[in-house]
């Protein structure tokens, strides 16, 4: 597309963008006393009006409400480009749809009713996802039932591929992550058909993307036998090759990065990181271990722990990088992709505040939460 072709959508997503919630307003949010205060507040920003239609506000329901809104900016969006690009952003919405496939899967498989998994999921609907076909999904008996629910769809061939591995026993994660695979490869050919700017704008954020994720997976999964996390990486190599992934899996703690790990495109990122993990981890809301940065600490602590510090600050390094498309020249792919993903970075923000008012979490700590 040209930059005329943008012209059209970045004045939509400038509008969009402009009812967004600031930092300040966000700070406001967290500061008032009760979860109820929380959502009379929200109520005179743009998500108000929706909020307003719920006779049950409960955060649940808020939550299945604010992504049901952004399938619906996922929808303008791609209907408002053409050709490569709006393939490309097809592929993205198919990618967040995905969301509700694996939340229903993952209860599915742990022994959940229909009833339960309403009550526990924030549900949404998408083009591919229809309010019909959710259901058919949710009042499915077992997890075979439910994949067969999605003939039709790109979402059934993968799973369907991948079924026999979970009937061996496996984790459902082998399901899960088998989606992910196709979602990003398929995500990835797409980008690879854009024009040159575009292509170069797309690899970039996607690439990046998909690289962090990788590394949060290694990070996730230290320990493990190298041929079994295979399958739960991404197999798309932007900066990160293979070899920076088995040597993380092989890290006792966090603090052998800078001695085992050979140099990759993102060591200077992580190293940074690390310097505020272990402070990021003693400052968090949850009485929890976290993995320690430092080797002096991990000689008290050397289990698998939670990595949530460093899922927090590689988020916050992706939405610094997302907000950059809006820098400069905006007449390319990298400003709609921005939008949505900050869009759905609120989208987090607004919950996970929410969710922590209500389990009686002061202020200050969940501020420490949020990714800006």
């Amino acid at each position: 597309m040209s930059a005329g072709d943008y012209a059209y959508i970045n004045a939509k997503i400038g509008a969009l963008r402009s009812r967004m919630l600031t930092q300040s307003e966000m700070r406001s949010l967290i500061e008032v006393a009760s979860v109820e205060d929380m959502l009379a507040l929200l109520k005179s920003t743009h998500v108000g009006r929706d909020i307003a239609k719920l006779q049950d506000a409960s955060i649940l329901r808020v939550e299945g409400m604010l992504l049901s809104a952004l399938a619906r900016e996922y929808e303008r969006i791609v209907k408002g480009l053409r050709r490569e690009p709006r393939a490309v952003m097809d592929r993205l919405y198919k990618k967040f749809g995905g969301e509700v496939v694996k939340a229903i899967l993952r209860l599915k498989h742990a022994g959940a009713d229909a009833e339960v998994i309403r009550r526990a999921l924030p549900l949404f609907t998408t083009r591919d996802l229809p309010e019909d076909r959710v259901q058919k999904m949710i009042e499915a008996q077992d997890v075979r039932e439910l994949v067969e629910t999605l003939k039709g769809t790109d979402y059934y061939k993968p799973l369907s591929k991948a079924l026999p591995g979970y009937a061996e026993g496996a984790p459902v994660a082998v399901l899960t992550s088998a989606l992910d695979n196709f979602l990003y490869q398929n995500l990835w050919g797409a980008v690879s058909a854009l024009s040159t700017r575009d292509r170069a704008v797309a690899r970039d954020l996607i690439g990046k993307e998909i690289d962090l994720r990788n590394v949060l997976t290694a990070f996730r999964l230290r320990g493990s036998d190298v041929s079994a996390a295979e399958a739960y990486f991404i197999p798309v190599s932007y900066r990160v090759r293979r070899e920076v992934l088995t040597a993380i899996l092989g890290l006792r703690h966090l603090g052998q990065m800078a001695t085992e790990l050979p140099n990759f495109g993102y060591a200077p990122l992580l190293s940074s990181l690390l310097k505020e993990y272990d402070a990021l981890g003693r400052e968090l809301p949850f009485d929890m271990h976290y993995a320690p940065a430092s080797a002096e600490a991990a000689r008290e602590y050397e289990g698998i722990a939670s990595v949530l510090p460093l899922e927090i600050a590689l988020r916050r390094h992706m939405v610094g990088l997302y907000q950059g498309a809006f820098r400069g020249d905006r007449f390319h792919i990298g400003v709609p992709m921005a939008h949505l993903f900050l869009r759905e970075n609120e989208i987090r923000n607004i919950i996970t505040a929410l969710k922590l008012k209500e389990a009686g979490v002061e202020a200050e700590k969940i501020e420490r939460m949020m990714v800006f």
